[in-house]
């Protein structure tokens, strides 16, 4: 069985593009990944803060409000969003040579993750 990295190249995508291509997504996922540790550490550091001043009771619950739940949707989101796309990708490899249909299948799948998400979200009652 041929790469899958092979396939592209063979089909018109040349390696330097796939190369830059790769380099410009690990780039704006490590990224993210200190953003959102920075947004973590930043809104410690506001909440002891506001706690160390004595700010009123009824501000501090309304400020400090914490919504958990909202976290536990943003990782079904993306698991669901993964899982589409995995599975797209899996029927894409078998279903060669790499053509339109490839991203037909693709967006297949991801739309399929995101109505099973929106399934989710109305037995949830969000």
């Amino acid at each position: 069985m041929t790469r899958p990295i092979s396939l592209l190249i063979e089909h018109g995508i040349d390696q330097q593009v796939f190369n830059a291509c790769a380099a410009i997504f690990v780039v704006i996922i490590v990224m993210l990944f200190f953003l959102s540790i920075l947004k973590n550490v930043l809104e410690h550091k506001i909440k002891n803060r506001i706690i160390e001043k004595g700010v009123p009771d009824n501000l501090v619950t309304s400020i400090l409000k914490t919504t958990s739940g909202v976290g536990k949707q943003l990782n079904i989101k993306w698991f669901s969003i993964l899982f589409g796309a995995g599975i797209g990708l899996f029927i894409v490899d078998h279903a060669l040579p790499l053509g339109i249909h490839s991203l037909a299948i693709m967006a297949v799948s991801i739309s399929i993750s995101f109505l099973g998400y929106f399934f989710y979200l109305q037995k949830s009652g969000k």
